[in-house]
Formats: C-alpha cells, sequence, structure tokens
C-alpha cells in the first residue's frame, strides 16, 4: 500500500492532523494505531480524508508505518484567550466544582456528592435532582459526561441540564423519578485540558512506558480488549484501553455507582458529530435484543429524536444507530451498562463538527453562548424523553412519537429471527412453519448476548425454512411470507444496480453505488399489516451526511420515504421496515443509494395478519374452492360465487408478477386452468396466487404446484 501524507493543522504537542484514505481499509488501519477517526472529510474532488489527533509519540508511530506527515508551510496558533463560556474543574469561584457546590446550596431537591476520587485525587461530583433519599420505585435516570477530556461541550450539555432539570423540570416528575447528572466522569484529563492541552482526551495515568493516560471510555469490562481495532493495546495511543478491565479508578467509581443506583435509562455525552448511538458497538451486525426501545427513544434517520438548528451545521438531525455503525469499539460504556445492568443507554455525539462562520470546528466548538444554548435545546426533548419515560421504557412513546414494538418476526428468510417481548433468557425455542400445507418445526437458538432487558432474539438456522412458509412462533406471534427475491435467476423483473457474487444466500446479491433499484409491481390487495423484510450492507458513513441509502415504496405512481440507511455496516444484518396498507392493492419498491456502495439480498414482502391461520378469513379462503391443492397434473378447476359481473381470473407468482389472465362473463363460477398452456409455457413447480375479481369482491388463495418426479 502507498504511504499515506499526513497534513498537520497545527503546531503543538498535541494536534488536528487529517489523513487521506481511500476507503474502509485505511480508515480500519488508522484504528488497529490507536487513532480515534474522529471525522471523515471529503473534497470537492471526492478525495478523503480522516482527521486525527497526533502526539509527537503517535507521530512517530505514523513514520514508522509508513505514513508521511507533512507540516510544510504550517505556522504556530496565535495565543487563544480564556475561555468565557466553558469553566475548568478546579477554578475558586468558576470551575465545575465550585458552580456545582454554590448551585447545590441554594437548592433543597438538589443534591452532590462525590461518588469515588480520580488518580489525582479530584472527586468524582454526581448531582442528584429530586428527594434525598433513595427508594427503589423510583426508577434512576443517569446523564454522564465527559469521558473524554478535550470533548467541552459535553460538560456544558450537562451543566445546563443541571439547571434547566432543578429549575424547570415539573415537579410531580421529579418526585417521581431519581436523576442523577455526572457532568466530568475524567476530572483530571478535563483539568489538564485547560492547563496545557487542549486536545487532551484520556485520564492522566502515569503508564510503564513513560506515556500518559488511559481512555476511560474503553477501560469498562464488558468486552475489554476483545480486538485491536475496538481499542488499542499501546499505551501512548488515543484508544488505549488500560492495563486491565476497569482498572482506572474512574472507570470503577462509575461501576460501583451504576450498581448501588442501577439506572433504567442513561446517556453519555459526547463530541462530536451529530449522532445517538447505543449497543452494540464491539462488533458489526451485532444487534441488541432491546432495539425496538432502542428505536422507541432515538428514533430513526427518517423519524429523528434530535434535530441539529445550530445555524450552518452540515446536519439537519442526530443520526441513530449501534455503536459499529460509526467505528468498531470494545471496552466502551453502553455496551458494558446494558449488558451488566440491562440499561437503555445511549452516547449521543453532540454537534456535528461543522460549520460555524464557515470552518470546520471539530472538538473546538466556538465560545460562543448563545451556540451552547442551541446545542442543549436541540437536546433537550431527548433528555426530557428519557426521564419521562422511564417507568417503563418497553411502552415508552419516544421524543418523536415512537414507540416499541411488541413480541414479533423481523426476518422470515433465508432465516428466522425472532424477537419476542419479555422472556427472559431461553435456550431454545420451538417454532412452527407451513408449507405445501405440511407442519414443520423450527429450532431457534438464543444465546447469552440475545436476551435484553425487555426482549429476547431467537435465531434459526440459516435456509431452515421455505420461502414460502407460514410461521408461528407456537403463541400468538405469527406472518406469512408473500414474496421475495434475492437477484437470482426467475426472481422477476427488477431494474437497476449490478448483481454481485457477494451474497448472503444464494448465487447473487444486488450491488449498487450512487444508483436506484426498482421492484417489479406485487399485488397485495386485502393485506394487511405488511412490512417489508431485506438483509443488507452497506459502505456508508456517519461522518459524511450524503452517503447514505433511501428505500422508497409507490402506491400507484408516487413514491413515498420508507426508511434511510446511514453509517458503515461491514456484514450482512436483518432490517425491518412496516409498510402501510396501499391503497391501491398494488406496491413497488425502489433503493436509491446516494453516494453509498450498498448491497441487498433475501428482499421479501410479509404480513403479520394472523387471520391468514384462523378461521376469521374463511369467506375468502372458502369461497375460492380449488380442486388441488398442491397440484399434481397439469390441471386445477377454481369454483367461486356466481355474481353478475363479468369475472377477472388471474394467477400470480409470489412476486406479484401475473402467469396467467382471462375475462369471463357474468354468470360464470368455475373455470378449468391448463397449467400446461398458460402463457405459451408449462407452469413450473412453485406457490402462485390465484385472483378472481368481479364486482367490488375479490377473492384469493395461495396455490402450490408440486407435481410428481
Amino acid at each position: 500500500m502507498a504511504p499515506l501524507t499526513v497534513a498537520i493543522a497545527l503546531l503543538q504537542a498535541l494536534v488536528v492532523a487529517r489523513v487521506p484514505v481511500a476507503g474502509p481499509d485505511d480508515l480500519a488501519r488508522l484504528a488497529r494505531l490507536g487513532f480515534e477517526v474522529a471525522s471523515v472529510e471529503v473534497d470537492a474532488t471526492g478525495a478523503e480524508r480522516a482527521v486525527i489527533v497526533v502526539s509527537p509519540e503517535t507521530r512517530r508511530l505514523l513514520f514508522a508505518e509508513g505514513f508521511v506527515v507533512d507540516e510544510t508551510g504550517l505556522a504556530a496558533p496565535p495565543p487563544v484567550a480564556p475561555p468565557a463560556n466553558y469553566f475548568d474543574f478546579d477554578s475558586p469561584g468558576t470551575g465545575v466544582r465550585s458552580q456545582l457546590q454554590a448551585f447545590a446550596a441554594v437548592r433543597s431537591h438538589v443534591h452532590l456528592d462525590s461518588i469515588g476520587v480520580s488518580g489525582e485525587g479530584r472527586p468524582i461530583l454526581a448531582v442528584k435532582l429530586g428527594a434525598p433519599d433513595d427508594v427503589p420505585a423510583r426508577p434512576n435516570v443517569l446523564f454522564l459526561a465527559t469521558h473524554h477530556a478535550r470533548e467541552w461541550v459535553s460538560t456544558t450539555m450537562a451543566m445546563h441540564l443541571v439547571r434547566y432539570l432543578a429549575d424547570s423540570l415539573e415537579a410531580p416528575l421529579l418526585d417521581a423519578r431519581d436523576v442523577w447528572v455526572i457532568p466530568v466522569a475524567n476530572p483530571d484529563g478535563y483539568q489538564y485540558s485547560f492547563d496545557a492541552e487542549r486536545l487532551w482526551r484520556k485520564n492522566r495515568r502515569l503508564n510503564p512506558d513513560g506515556s500518559v493516560g488511559v481512555d476511560l471510555n474503553r477501560n469498562y469490562p464488558r468486552f475489554w480488549g476483545l480486538d485491536d481495532i475496538g481499542s488499542s493495546a499501546n499505551p501512548a495511543a488515543e484508544t488505549y484501553r488500560g492495563p486491565g478491565p476497569g482498572s482506572e479508578p474512574e472507570v470503577a467509581a462509575l461501576v460501583r455507582f451504576h450498581e448501588q443506583h442501577p439506572p433504567v435509562l442513561s446517556v453519555s455525552y459526547h463530541t462530536y458529530t451529530g449522532l445517538i448511538l447505543h449497543p452494540y458497538g464491539y462488533a458489526p451486525a451485532a444487534i441488541a435484543p432491546d432495539a425496538t426501545v432502542y428505536r422507541a427513544f432515538g428514533g430513526t434517520s427518517l423519524v429523528p429524536a434530535v434535530l441539529d438548528r445550530v445555524p450552518e451545521s452540515i446536519r439537519l438531525k442526530y443520526d441513530p444507530g449501534p455503536g459499529w455503525h460509526l467505528y468498531r469499539v470494545n471496552g466502551e460504556y453502553t455496551d458494558w451498562a446494558y449488558g451488566a445492568l440491562g440499561t437503555v443507554a445511549f452516547t449521543v455525539e453532540l454537534t456535528s463538527g461543522c460549520c460555524v462562520g464557515g470552518n470546520w470546528y471539530g472538538f473546538l466548538f466556538p465560545d460562543d453562548a448563545d451556540l451552547l444554548a442551541q446545542v442543549h435545546a436541540d437536546n433537550l426533548p431527548f433528555a426530557l424523553a428519557v426521564i419521562e419515560q422511564a417507568s417503563a421504557p418497553d411502552r415508552a412513546i419516544g421524543p418523536s412519537g415512537l414507540t416499541p414494538a411488541g413480541s414479533r418476526f423481523e426476518a422470515l428468510w433465508p432465516e428466522i429471527v425472532l424477537v419476542e417481548r419479555g422472556v427472559g433468557l431461553h435456550s431454545r425455542r420451538v417454532t412452527t412453519y407451513t408449507t405445501l400445507g405440511t407442519p414443520t418445526a423450527a429450532i431457534l437458538e438464543a444465546d447469552s448476548l440475545d436476551a435484553g432487558r425487555y426482549y429476547t432474539t431467537f435465531r434459526g438456522a440459516r435456509d431452515q425454512v421455505p420461502p414460502s412458509a407460514v410461521v408461528s412462533d407456537g403463541s400468538a406471534v405469527r406472518a406469512e411470507l408473500l414474496t421475495h427475491a434475492g437477484a437470482e435467476a426467475g426472481d422477476g423483473a427488477w431494474v437497476g444496480w449490478s448483481v454481485s457474487t457477494d451474497a448472503l444466500v444464494g448465487d447473487g446479491a444486488w450491488h449498487g453505488v450512487g444508483d436506484t433499484l426498482v421492484s417489479p409491481e406485487f399485488d397485495v390487495a386485502g393485506r394487511t399489516r405488511l412490512w417489508l423484510q431485506l438483509w443488507t450492507r452497506h459502505a456508508g458513513s456517519f461522518f459524511v451526511p450524503t452517503r447514505r441509502g433511501i428505500v422508497q415504496y409507490a402506491d400507484g405512481g408516487v413514491w413515498h420515504d420508507l426508511a434511510e440507511l446511514a453509517g458503515a455496516a461491514p456484514e450482512w444484518y436483518p432490517m425491518r421496515v412496516d409498510l402501510p396498507a396501499p391503497a391501491t392493492g398494488r406496491l413497488r419498491l425502489r433503493f436509491i443509494s446516494q453516494e453509498m456502495e450498498w448491497w441487498l439480498d433475501a428482499i421479501a414482502l410479509a404480513t403479520d395478519d394472523t387471520r391468514v391461520l384462523g378461521a376469521s378469513r374463511a369467506q375468502a379462503t372458502d369461497s375460492l374452492v380449488l380442486s388441488d391443492n398442491p397440484v399434481r397434473g397439469d390441471r386445477v378447476v377454481v369454483a367461486w360465487p356466481v355474481s353478475s359481473s363479468e369475472v377477472e381470473f388471474v394467477v400470480y407468482t409470489f412476486a406479484g408478477e401475473p402467469v396467467f389472465r382471462v375475462m369471463l362473463p357474468a354468470g360464470t363460477a368455475e373455470f378449468e386452468w391448463d397449467l400446461a398452456t398458460a402463457s405459451g409455457a408449462r407452469v413450473r413447480d412453485g406457490g402462485y396466487i390465484v385472483a378472481v375479481r368481479m364486482g367490488g369482491a375479490v377473492y384469493r388463495r395461495r396455490l402450490f404446484v408440486a407435481r410428481e418426479q
């Protein structure tokens, strides 16, 4: 690989560097070297540069690894005046410690305590709002800031939040919650960022090799040291994870606090990028079983929970998603809190990093009271929703109006993924599916990572269930696969994108970059509770807002947005999106890759309408009588109630493509369909939909052709 050139933006011990990168492999290489990729910038030519912070030690590491550091023509920055709207930890009267002490002294419902001490002996301060005692009936809610010293906006957000909640939160809600705010989790590093190094990130541990500091947000016990991409074993690196899990006094104090006051929900504030991240972050494609709860609070890219109203921001909203959509991380707070305590924990990356006054600012958000107040105002609705809904997160109404789903299938093909509510961890579950009228049992497995606080995820074996099955988990959770496609021969008239051999199932998957994939038209008339299943990989970027994918549907001739995908997903994962019932009874799908490389496979339409399995659909099914189902020969007689209207008889594939159509005169009550001559060719074995339309009535039956071999 050719050496990368690093252009240094500042000349001081810690400086911001912009590194030309050629894609995910280069970003992973930087991560393995221990650099946090703070953002990625794209110039007018499409060339990308990763933004990192380097020290003299890590600069030498770059040279040793073949990177070329270019400092030509750069001058030392001008002196920086003392900030007017940011406050250090120690200063008497104005420091964070003094401000919190003074604030608590004049408000009886604000209580200040230390949960432990840092490596240099500073208190880790926690503010409690509400009653001074602990009552188990009151849910604990935690707001936590400044794991990373240089992220001053996160401290300011927490301090604004303390004042707002103390003065403006309604008394009944304050009385019903134990709300905690820890404005500075890393007081030593935070103070050092004022005294010596504005871009300092870690704590101030003295390491055996002479370097200083551990990344506190890589030091939590869960998944600690899982790999060298999500954290670093190099003490000089920005993402150094420490000598052992929970080795740092700051992390140990936070772990003890959580064990003594287990939060139902928590928010950890960081900067920057404008994101709402949640577990998991340790590995690509790892989905938390409580993802539906996270989605209710954090929203979606299409229905965001936090809007970005900072003037000139490159973002209009905070994108939500699992942490690995940003980059892989291990030993991180939210994965630990969720796994150890079942806390529904979020990382909020405040502000977009660009722009104010036309300038990129990154970690150096302007020292401007109005802009800082805007960041707080943007994020306040999300914080209030976390407090308000803490009594029952699994029944929450999120800030964007979304609510968690109940038990449901997330995928039916090529494997079953069942998310079940309120059952805890089970080793296995027997699910039944029916195809060609034959019920069959499938074993679904759940491992220790598949049990959340509210939901458990069960998964079946790949290719276990044919894509024509009606599936039930043995209770009320049922679904039917109506149609499916996966870039295979015979999957119908899909238009656009190329076919890649990098497939989840079968021989091919769709692959597009800056292009559009359009499905054939599907007949779903009379169907309710429709949903779209797809399996996806994508090389998007949370750092580049335009690099995303759009999912749309058309009911008639108008396209409507259905979902947005953002971030990086290097491995296949399933996605479910609920669909409205189309007024016309017919719909099409469209997938638009906006500058994002995107792979799709195992796309399917399904329904949760459990009537397909019960007697409540007797009129529709029994009124269309088939002489043989499955069909073992070349003829089948279809009968229906007599009508005075003209009759349209149509047979579709499960993909919605018509294979036979005929108009019959009024008064016709049956038709013998010759499969040997339909559409000029013998109909292939498989599943079909027989539809009879007359007047305002539509009758449908599923028909299987399974000739003897």
